[in-house]
């Protein structure tokens, strides 16, 4: 039997595109996300009103309750009611920190509405901009709501005339913002104004929020809004003005239901052929056609095995479906169909296109796997292309603390990895060190948390460490090098990759574009006479190199990989084709006057404006470089870029200098290459962390002269 008596009413619902709205809350951290999703949630019936704005109730992780963040997308089905009839609303809760961005840019595929919730006090932030970037270039729909309206009122004391300019800046800077991200076809109708009903004001917290017709409907002045939060009654206006009632409305009217979403949105997340049956059924979002899940989230689950959540873009999914993963090539079975609700799954017979769903399925699935209904392989494409906004600069050395527990301990890695995208783990070749990386410190440590308690094992971390990268800045020479045993040579040439160097729909030279965005490329197109191994050895060979360069061990990036010529033995072994093709590489990377280059963080940081010369001070210590000094209220908004290995230890001595009064955020902005000093000093000392000789090798060890 369900838990929620809704269920029945949500699954009727799921054959109606017209009365489904697919939306996701995206904020920059502490503006008000989960305290807005616990509203809407009381509003529908799920939570007290008691209790909204401060259960939290979609972070119900530990960690999450503990740290009072997101970190984790959560998405809930929630029933809405009004005259003339009742929604499905499919509503996805998204990280606000910059180290789980990938997971709210993950979520952003399958909704097709964001509501953009933005402090009234501190206005659009920079976590904002970049959500609203990704959430444009997705296609998806911004609606804006203003919250700690009672901030200015009460806080800083602003009259009616100053709280209008205020929000009026907001808004203008809202759409600035879909003025420069919009594709030209959206930017018109997706610009916001009060009068058009695309913009919500109030205070979460307290449970109210209105749209302008909403106020104008009830006869509510904003004077009279300003009256009663300054008489201390701001809780009291959610009887008059509730919040869910102005964001259920707002996006009801003008967030697009599903079908009129994928119409216009297939054509830019999906690759395939918009005119054969299976484009116009994503388009059409059509019931009866073949079944194609995209996947945002895969967790593992002691009752139910492998769980995957995403959403149904065409065709309908039931318990026993075969359905096959476009990226592993492999077949799986659907043992159980759930409709989300937060922590909870409720299970359910069928899910329609349009809607968003958790399966239970047989076997390992990787999060970004497309699943396809079989029967339609001809027209497979698969949904992965996703851009982040960030790169795994950071690392932590890890391994279980009793030998015994290796095997279990890698896979409980790899199955992390498989579940976050922005997580990486390799073994360092040199010292067999586990390496795991992520976006920053927060990131690691939840996600080593999360490997303890699931393998039910200690776990030893090291101190973080930063990843650095190996670039080349000019042509290397045309290297030849020998395989080990002497019979198989390579000849190479690197050169730094430029812009337009990648064409994958016309560059069939193009063998291989890593992680790291090096390219293999077959430049006299002789890679066709090798057969399928030997061609796998050749690109094993450039991802082996690239991964861990010659300089320190560090990943190689942006180069371009020429494969001009090879000689292999009849009898060849394709481990002594890898080490050819390595060597290679190494050999001319070693002439192309390398460099190591540092990740960078862009910072913003808020503090009390009497304490911002003192926090400029500490990130100047820390060689970091301000651009920007903004004053918003009381407070002094910095603005600036800071090396990713001078920020560990900077929180502790930033709230010991502002005495916990400064508010910041850090995100990856860049490469910078450093100084010729101290890449020297960085390269030896991480040279002698991973036990490799102290000199940098010449390029002569490598090729033939």
């Amino acid at each position: 039997m369900p838990r929620f008596k809704q269920i029945p009413q949500i699954q009727a619902l799921m054959d109606k595109k017209e009365c489904i709205r697919n939306i996701g809350i995206i904020a920059h951290i502490d503006h008000g996300k989960t305290t807005l999703a616990d509203c809407l949630l009381s509003g529908a019936g799920l939570l007290s009103p008691q209790m909204a704005g401060t259960a939290r109730v979609l972070d119900y992780l530990e960690e999450e309750q503990k740290r009072k963040i997101t970190i984790k997308t959560a998405n809930i089905a929630l029933l809405y009611n009004n005259q003339p009839g009742s929604y499905l609303i499919n509503l996805v809760d998204t990280p606000g920190h910059v180290d789980f961005t990938g997971k709210t840019t993950r979520a952003l595929r399958v909704i097709d509405g964001a509501v953009v919730v933005v402090d009234a006090v501190e206005g659009i932030m920079a976590q904002t901009e970049i959500l609203m970037r990704q959430a444009l270039e997705e296609r998806v729909c911004p609606v804006l709501f203003i919250n700690k309206i009672d901030r200015l009122i009460t806080e800083l004391q602003l009259d009616e005339k100053a709280i209008q300019e205020k929000l009026g800046h907001i808004i203008t800077s809202f759409n600035d913002l879909i003025e420069i991200y919009a594709e030209p076809s959206c930017k018109d109708q997706w610009k916001i104004s009060a009068s058009a009903g695309n913009v919500a004001f109030g205070a979460a917290l307290y449970g109210w929020g209105f749209t302008y017709e909403m106020a104008k409907q009830r006869a509510v002045k904003f004077s009279d809004i300003m009256t009663t939060c300054k008489s201390g009654g701001s809780a009291n206006l959610a009887e008059t003005l509730p919040v869910y009632e102005a964001i259920f409305e707002m996006v009801t009217r003008k967030v697009p239901n599903p079908q009129k979403a994928q119409s216009y949105r297939i054509q830019k997340i999906w690759g395939g052929n918009l005119n054969s049956p299976v484009g116009e059924a994503l388009r059409e979002c059509r019931d009866e056609s073949p079944a194609v899940v995209a996947v945002t989230n895969v967790y593992s689950d002691e009752n139910d095995g492998t769980l995957v959540a995403g959403r149904v873009f065409s065709g309908k999914i039931r318990k026993g479906d075969k359905l096959y993963l476009v990226g592993d090539m492999e077949e799986t079975e659907v043992q159980a169909v759930y409709v989300d609700m937060g922590a909870l799954h409720e299970k359910v017979e069928t899910v329609l296109a349009g809607n968003l769903v958790t399966l239970s399925v047989a076997g390992k699935v990787e999060t970004g796997e497309t699943l396809w209904d079989f029967a339609h392989q001809e027209d497979m494409r698969p949904f992965e292309c996703i851009s982040y906004v960030s790169e795994a600069v950071v690392t932590f050395v890890v391994e279980p603390k009793n030998p015994k527990d290796i095997e279990v301990f890698q896979r409980g890695l790899e199955r992390l990895v498989s579940e976050d995208p922005n997580l990486k783990f390799m073994t360092d070749r040199e010292t067999g060190e586990f390496l795991l990386s992520g976006m920053g410190e927060l990131h690691l440590e939840i996600a080593v948390k999360e490997l303890k308690d699931t393998l039910g094992t200690d776990v030893v971390v090291s101190s973080p460490l930063v990843v650095y990268g190996e670039y080349a800045q000019r042509n290397g020479v045309v290297a030849l090098a020998l395989s080990p045993d002497k019979q198989n040579s390579v000849k190479v040439q690197v050169t730094p990759k430029l812009e337009h160097d990648v064409d994958l729909e016309e560059g069939s030279q193009v063998l291989v574009v890593d992680e790291y965005q090096n390219i293999l490329v077959d430049v006299e197109g002789r890679a066709q006479q090798l057969s399928k191994e030997f061609l796998e050895a050749v690109k094993a060979g450039f991802r082996y190199a690239c991964t861990a360069g010659p300089l320190c061990g560090e990943p190689i990036h942006q180069l371009k990989v020429g494969l001009i010529d090879f000689a292999l033995a009849p009898d060849a072994v394709t481990s002594e084709i890898e080490h050819a093709v390595s060597k290679a590489i190494f050999g001319s990377f070693l002439t192309a006057n390398p460099i190591l280059q540092e990740p960078i963080y862009k910072i913003i940081l808020s503090v009390a404006s009497e304490l911002s010369g003192e926090s400029n001070r500490i990130l100047n210590i820390r060689r970091g470089k301000v651009s920007q000094f903004e004053q918003k209220g009381p407070l002094t908004q910095i603005t600036g870029y800071i090396p990713v290995a001078e920020t560990f230890g900077l929180s502790k001595e930033l709230r010991s200098v502002t005495s916990g009064r400064a508010v910041w955020q850090s995100m990856f902005d860049h490469w910078e290459k450093l100084s010729p000093k101290l890449a020297q000093e960085t390269i030896r000392e991480i040279r002698k962390r991973k036990g490799l000789p102290s000199d940098v090798a010449k390029p002569e060890r490598f090729m033939e002269l």
